[in-house]
């Protein structure tokens, strides 16, 4: 965990205020980050886009191993070399290589549940994280987007598809995560609301395109 001093460094190097503000919101960031929403978003769409919830579970289960556990061991070994600035991948350059590595995983994750005749959802779902994948990697070509943004308002949309009640609560967190990449200036206002918003037209353009809502 890190120490007072060094979030101070850090908010400072930012041109972030320090402080316990600082720290919440860095808190935030690290809680809802990509990857386990990531997770959530899998066993909302496996288990609530499910008819037998129990073999649902079973489908999300092996569809977050095949989608998170990848990524993740990859993004690790990166950061241990050195190749990123830190664990927020400030340097927009730098995450060229993971989005392509996603977009590599993704395309064979949907391959092979489409060869397993896996349920519709969970393939609806991986083909919008495929094409927001693609059209983030565009994207960060020139202009950094916030991913930790896209990710949370891919969630609060597959939320909202399967269970009103849920997506509002994860709409509620979309709101405070924003607020966490403002305060520790990882993000601009437009790059949290285009990351969000990039994220929603992206499943419900894939899950009408399916037929699904």
């Amino acid at each position: 965990m890190m120490q007072p001093n060094d979030l101070t460094a850090e908010a400072l190097s930012r041109g972030a205020l320090p402080g316990r503000g600082y720290a919440i919101a860095r808190r935030i960031s690290q809680i809802l980050h990509p990857v386990p929403l990531g997770v959530v978003s899998i066993f909302i769409v496996g288990v609530l886009g499910s008819d037998n919830r129990v073999n649902g579970l079973w489908w999300s289960l092996f569809c977050s191993l095949l989608q998170v556990v990848p990524p993740t061991v990859f993004f690790n070994i990166r950061l241990r070399q050195g190749a990123y600035s830190d664990d927020d991948i400030s340097v927009r350059a730098q995450r060229n290589e993971l989005y392509l590595f996603g977009m590599a995983n993704v395309l064979a994750g949907i391959a092979l549940l489409w060869a397993l005749n896996a349920p519709l959802p969970l393939l609806a779902m991986l083909v919008s994280v495929a094409v927001m994948n693609l059209l983030s990697f565009i994207i960060n070509l020139f202009w950094k987007i916030s991913i930790h943004s896209a990710s949370i308002g891919s969630c609060a949309t597959l939320a909202s598809i399967y269970l009103p009640a849920l997506g509002g609560v994860c709409w509620v967190a979309a709101v405070v995560l924003g607020w966490a990449r403002l305060r520790t200036r990882n993000h601009t206002l437009m790059q949290v609301v285009a990351g969000m918003s990039l994220a929603v037209v992206c499943v419900l353009g894939v899950f009408r395109a399916f037929r699904l809502i």
